[in-house]
């Protein structure tokens, strides 16, 4: 029995064909599979996550909340009352103390200064930004004093 070069590729194609179909259904139950876990955990956490209501964390709260000796008013710097109580809600919720609990004295707004020496701020944008993707540290965590062109002679 002789084989022809026909009778090769069509054995070639065949087997190329049947891989493609077999990769295909992994690549099908390996979604599907994914999905049915990702169902099953969302459930599972949305269950251990359960944000109490207003009256659940008043039943919760003490008695009596322990007042400070004296009212102080909260000094704004750079700062809007909205996001004063963005902010405020935020460290709430983080630390897990209930809003009544906390004192804030003032909210500040930082505004980092950067010298750039012969660079506009787009570049020098660009360049926190791919320090901060190279390096992996987030943006808001990297602190740059100053950003300056030196050009090669």
């Amino acid at each position: 029995m002789e084989f022809t070069i026909a009778d090769a590729l069509n054995t070639s194609i065949t087997g190329f064909i049947v891989v493609l179909i077999i990769l295909a259904l992994l690549a099908c139950i390996i979604v599907i599979l994914s999905r049915v876990i990702r169902i099953f955990t969302d459930k599972n956490n949305k269950k251990s996550e359960k944000v109490p209501t207003v009256q659940e964390s008043s039943k919760e709260a003490p008695a009596e909340v322990p007042q400070a000796a004296e009212p102080t008013t909260l000094e704004l710097y750079k700062v809007d009352e909205k996001m004063a109580a963005t902010i405020m809600a935020i460290v709430s919720h983080d630390s897990g103390i209930p809003l009544t609990r906390l004192q804030f004295k003032s909210i500040k707004l930082v505004e980092p200064e950067l010298e750039t020496y012969k660079t506009d701020n787009k570049t020098a944008a660009v360049i926190m930004a791919l320090v901060s993707h190279n390096s992996g540290i987030p943006l808001e965590r990297l602190q740059f004093k100053s950003i300056k062109l030196i050009e090669n002679s």
